[in-house]
């Protein structure tokens, strides 16, 4: 009769405080949990990813957060190489999503990422110059033609990586002959801090061609035209995304990542252009 009285007496005070877990927490800190058991999602999830997800992410969070109000989700979107040097710098992030491998690497070598990281979508580098084209490219190998202007991201950039890989390619390419990388890389006058300031740099006719991503270009359809890079030589930009370990909200992060490889960020990926994980 006492244990029936204390229940009766617990059930009085739920029902005086609105009756609702939404928000709540144990003691631990550990969410709350519904009365079907699923764990209630809250906290703030600050999510650092490379600029050419700036679109896709900022969709992906917004469906996230629908269907998970009790948390928010902040981004901080920048090129993948300054996001790792800010993360081993302390900057506070509970998720990595990196335009490529050896960025991420970093952060696995300084045993800052909790888990393993996975692949969650794919891209391809294209050449974009100014809609008007006013220097008449219309292929890759245009990039070496006198008097070109080409602007590309940094080296430790992923994009100016990737880019500067293609050129290899090309350069080993007999139809392009190995003069070609030492002519195109003449006409380089800008060396940018992400990709999308490379986008800008062509939107703004301040160069004749660039190297972005697919998804870039996407996005800035009516200012850029497109050179399609032959697929011999491509590369293709894998983008792995992880939970890290000095997260101090874990449990919604990794929800975050699996939310992202899941079926509706696949599908908000997609529609950004991207290429499915694998």
């Amino acid at each position: 009769m006492l244990l029936t009285m204390v229940v009766a007496s617990l059930v009085s005070v739920g029902v005086a405080c609105g009756g609702s877990d939404r928000g709540a927490t144990s003691a631990n800190g550990i969410p709350a949990t519904s009365s079907t058991g699923a764990t209630r999602l809250q906290g703030k999830v600050t999510v650092f990813a490379a600029s050419s997800l700036t679109e896709s992410f900022k969709a992906i969070g917004e469906a996230f957060t629908n269907a998970n109000p009790g948390v928010t989700v902040e981004f901080n979107f920048a090129s993948s190489s300054a996001l790792a040097t800010q993360i081993e710098q302390a900057a506070p992030a509970d998720v990595f999503a990196s335009a490529d491998q050896p960025q991420m690497q970093r952060l696995v070598d300084d045993r800052l990422v909790d888990g393993t990281a996975e692949v969650f979508a794919r891209n391809l580098p294209v050449v974009v110059v100014p809609a008007a084209n006013r220097a008449g490219l219309t292929t890759p190998k245009d990039l070496a033609k006198s008097g070109i202007k080409l602007v590309l991201a940094a080296q430790d950039v992923p994009i100016g990586n990737y880019a500067r890989q293609i050129i290899d390619r090309l350069a080993a390419d007999p139809a392009y002959g190995a003069a070609f990388k030492d002519a195109a890389l003449r006409n380089l006058v800008s060396n940018e801090a992400n990709v999308r300031a490379v986008l800008t740099k062509i939107e703004l006719g301040e160069g004749d061609a660039g190297i972005v991503y697919t998804t870039d270009a996407l996005v800035s359809k009516e200012k850029v035209s497109t050179i399609a890079i032959p697929e011999g030589v491509n590369v293709i930009a894998s983008y792995p995304i992880a939970v890290l370990r000095t997260s101090k909200n874990a449990v919604a992060a990794a929800a975050f990542v699996a939310f992202v490889r899941g079926p509706e960020g696949q599908s908000l990926l997609k529609a950004g252009g991207f290429n499915a994980a694998p």
